[in-house]
């Protein structure tokens, strides 16, 4: 995968959340109903993709500039308050943020040299690639966490895939874990320990993985599906 083949990913990643938001999310009631994350409305999860949209930004600007700063101003603190804050907004001061938002940080992508995408930034100590990779999780992710329909099936099989590469760090301790995609070719082992191995289409491998709810059925050698490990941690997100 080339440097700018994320940040095309994303694009098309952004502009299918405005797209949800217009058809499903333009009342101010609709906006405010719940989300699939526990405690927060879709208005919480659009604050957050904007949010997180002008920190990925503020992480390339610094980084240009050969300097290291924390992901959100504020920190974690920082960053609960201002989606509690701006949770509540109109619908559509919600969704022109977050266009205004995406807009710019795909403007700053834009500008970079080849050699800028191996920048380091302070984001999980890693390069402005990375962030563009996490970028990518958050729009694709939180798309299925607004509840418009969208779901785990209709992620693009490329992202499943990466999703699945970036969560292997989920493996349960103890574990040897085995993913058999039942719609592709992809195989996985992971872990090391008692073998169990968890089958089904590869789209619900990765919602699984992901912690989310899977559209079809998953089939496992053991009892029931193994409790996975945390997510792995990004600093303030």
């Amino acid at each position: 995968m080339t440097p700018r083949e994320p940040a095309r990913r994303v694009a098309q990643a952004h502009a299918r959340l405005l797209e949800l938001l217009d058809h499903a999310c333009g009342e101010n009631e609709q906006v405010a109903e719940a989300s699939a994350l526990p405690g927060w409305s879709r208005g919480h999860v659009v604050r957050h993709l904007a949010d997180n949209a002008r920190a990925f930004e503020r992480q390339v600007r610094y980084a240009r500039r050969d300097r290291l700063v924390d992901l959100y101003d504020g920190g974690t603190r920082g960053r609960d308050l201002s989606i509690e804050q701006g949770a509540r907004a109109p619908a559509a001061h919600l969704r022109g943020e977050l266009a205004s938002a995406q807009h710019d940080l795909e403007e700053v992508w834009a500008e970079l040299r080849a050699e800028d995408w191996h920048r380091p930034v302070r984001f999980r100590n890693a390069t402005v690639l990375d962030t563009a990779l996490a970028r990518w999780r958050e729009a694709e992710i939180h798309a299925v966490d607004l509840a418009v329909g969208y779901s785990p099936g209709d992620w693009p099989l490329p992202f499943a895939l990466h999703a699945l590469d970036f969560l292997e760090a989920r493996t349960p301790t103890g574990v040897r874990l085995r993913l058999r995609a039942t719609d592709t070719g992809f195989r996985r082992e992971t872990g090391a320990g008692a073998p169990v191995e968890v089958s089904g289409a590869v789209r619900d491998l990765a919602a699984w993985m992901a912690g989310r709810d899977a559209d079809g059925r998953l089939e496992t050698t053991a009892a029931r599906l193994p409790e996975l490990a945390p997510w792995p941690a990004d600093p303030a997100d």
